[in-house]
């Protein structure tokens, strides 16, 4: 994988990801489903609606969308990981940004010394 080693594979895109907003979409056709069969007359435009015997097939589409998401997401690195070893090396990443941030100061010490030595000799 190039370029970010955080960024998404280019089969796995945030809109792959989305479930919700058709999940959505699809409880409003069935509410309107609903709506509709309470009310009489029935409309007459049956587009936006979803009866409950049609909604396994209204939903084909979002199982097949997440279920192509979730291997995606488990075929990414590292996602055999446990919590646990996650956890351990965040604390090694931490420890070695924190030897990192001390090693910078005592560079950062050591050079203003010597700027200042240098100024003495100079003088």
């Amino acid at each position: 994988m190039t370029g970010q080693p955080l960024a998404l594979p280019p089969a796995l895109s945030p809109d792959s990801l989305d479930a919700l907003s058709e999940l959505s979409l699809v409880v409003a056709k069935v509410r309107a489903g609903i709506q509709s069969s309470a009310s009489d007359p029935p409309p007459t435009a049956a587009g936006g609606q979803i009866s409950f015997k049609d909604l396994p097939g209204a939903t084909d589409a979002l199982k097949h969308k997440i279920q192509s998401a979730r291997s995606q997401v488990k075929a990414l690195p590292d996602m055999d990981r446990t919590i646990e070893q996650q956890a351990a090396e965040i604390g090694r990443l931490e420890e070695k940004i924190k030897l990192q941030k001390d090693l910078l100061e005592r560079l950062r010490e050591d050079g203003a010394k010597l700027g200042k030595d240098v100024d003495k000799m100079e003088t």
